[in-house]
């Protein structure tokens, strides 16, 4: 039996239709013979339906109730078989030539290159609100992506050379909890470019509040991991906490107007401004509150966030 030629990876939660309907979209992919899929299911009902289709190659594993984000994640690199992992969210929809893009992206590239960003749309109703949103979580990456290497990179959704993750052994499972830290961890090995077909639809959460809450919560935790892998010293988390809230904000503005200067969402951006400028407030001030925090945050706000918050389909 020949190597599969791409691993997609998910996680999957208690809505496990939404994992079926990624798997849906996956038995559709034209190279769905050459696709391996690990589904590490991390719900509570340990009896969460998932459909699977017969002429997809599926491993599903299951941690009950597990908040372990990043183990989650790591266990899948190493059931995979095939060189290249792509992750991909329970809430995305690839589309049916996803996945052999991904695979040319990186036959047609140098060999030191080690991720590939995938181009997004928006996958929740063509509003106002939905626009605004899609443009702060995904604008810098929104379709049409330039070629070449990408503004920034995301979380969770992402594709990288498996034995790239595996040259990192038991620290994978800590590094992948949040990709930044994996890929400051690669250093100079980690070199990423822009596959610009490779289109993904990504849905957003329903409720403004939920999205408030959960840019709110996912920022503490970052700050809350930044402390624990850099080891920040109390002397500049206290120095840096009061200027985050302030400048953060600003810094991601620029970041994401500077990406979308020329593009045809730039305009999306501008009107969508008062929601982004809400979001990205929101994470600030939890990176600010994780920063003074003196215990670790556990995973389960990312769980919540990712698997169980309402999400809005079109």
């Amino acid at each position: 039996m020949s190597l599969p030629s791409l691993t997609v990876i998910s996680i999957a939660g208690n809505a496990g239709w939404r994992t079926s309907r990624l798997l849906a979209a996956l038995a559709g992919q034209s190279i769905a013979s050459e696709i391996e899929v690990v589904i590490i299911s991390v719900a509570s009902d340990v009896n969460a339906e998932i459909a699977c289709a017969e002429e997809l190659d599926v491993v599903v594993v299951r941690h009950p109730n597990s908040s372990d984000w990043g183990r989650a994640r790591a266990e899948g690199v190493r059931r995979a078989r095939a060189p290249i992992v792509a992750f991909l969210e329970d809430h995305t929809v690839p589309v049916p030539d996803w996945a052999e893009q991904v695979r040319n992206g990186f036959a047609n590239c140098d060999a030191s290159i080690t991720a590939i960003s995938y181009a997004f749309t928006n996958g929740s109703p063509d509003s106002y609100f939905y626009r605004s949103v899609f443009i702060a979580e995904y604008g810098v990456l929104a379709h049409p992506l330039p070629e070449g290497k990408p503004p920034a990179s995301t979380a969770n959704n992402i594709a990288y050379r498996r034995d790239a993750l595996l040259a990192h052994g038991q620290d994978l499972d800590a590094l992948l909890e949040m990709d930044f830290f994996l890929q400051k961890a690669m250093k100079e090995d980690f070199r990423i470019v822009t596959a610009p077909r490779a289109l993904v639809a990504h849905e957003t959460n329903t409720h403004l509040l939920d999205l408030i809450q959960a840019h709110f919560l996912f920022a503490q935790l970052f700050a809350s991991r930044r402390l624990r892998h850099e080891q920040w010293s109390v002397l500049k988390r206290l120095a840096v906490t009061p200027i985050v809230p302030a400048v953060v904000p600003l810094l991601r503005l620029k970041r994401l107007f500077h990406a979308l200067a020329g593009r045809p969402q730039l305009q999306d951006a501008v009107a969508g401004l008062p929601v982004i400028l809400a979001l990205y407030v929101s994470g600030a001030l939890g990176e600010a509150l994780g920063l003074l925090r003196w215990r670790e945050l556990s995973c389960r706000s990312l769980v919540w966030f990712e698997l169980e918050a309402e999400r809005m389909a079109k």
